[in-house]
């Protein structure tokens, strides 16, 4: 942002040393704007690159991001992740036709994103240059067991032809399950016995 403008006129000044003034000032607010106009500009590109990360077509074999942990992703990281899995899944679905165990809901379901997420991964790794010989054939044996699995979660949710159905949950954890988790770990730790040394730490709740 540009310094304020601040030209203090003498007293009773003559007619073209005002309207100088009031082109400077003039011109002074002139750069203010160009200036905010291209602070919002860089801003708003900002915005559209981010966003062209998910809303972007097919990117023909996006390089794989790093790390994979949904959990652990922030909102920049994840959008790279999204792109490059929606990429690599409708690759996958194509190319081995597999769109009647995957249904096209599939981001929708969290249990479907992992596992496609992890496909992926071995995917990328096993056609890597450094990778052996036979990962290429290690990785289409877990495709079968994989494939039995995303099977398992369609029938689960038995989303078909577009339509998403929410997996209903029939069992939930109680809301204290997690203090009691905390209580059996340390439970467990005092019956155990101990070697010579400091007292040994409890897990935190």
């Amino acid at each position: 942002m540009m310094d304020t403008f601040d030209f203090q006129l003498p007293e009773d000044p003559p007619p073209d040393i005002v309207a100088i003034a009031q082109l400077g000032t003039a011109v002074h607010q002139l750069a203010a704007a160009v200036d905010a106009l291209h602070q919002q500009h860089r801003q708003l590109r900002e915005t559209v690159e981010r966003s062209q990360l998910i809303s972007a077509g097919p990117a023909g074999g996006q390089a794989m991001p790093w790390p994979l942990r949904w959990r652990d992703l922030d909102r920049d990281a994840a959008a790279q992740t999204w792109a490059w899995l929606i990429d690599w899944v409708g690759w996958f679905a194509d190319r081995y036709e597999v769109a009647e165990e995957i249904p096209a809901c599939w981001p929708q379901h969290p249990p479907l994103v992992e596992e496609l997420t992890a496909l992926a991964a071995g995917w990328h790794a096993c056609y890597d240059d450094t990778a052996h010989p036979d990962g290429p054939l290690l990785w289409h044996e877990r495709l079968t067991r994989a494939r039995d699995r995303l099977r398992g979660w369609d029938d689960n949710t038995r989303c078909r032809n577009g339509t998403h159905t929410t997996r209903a949950r029939d069992l939930i954890w109680p809301d204290q399950w997690h203090a009691e988790a905390i209580d059996a770990a340390n439970n467990d730790l005092t019956g155990r016995p101990q070697l010579a040394g400091p007292e040994p730490e409890r897990v935190p709740s």
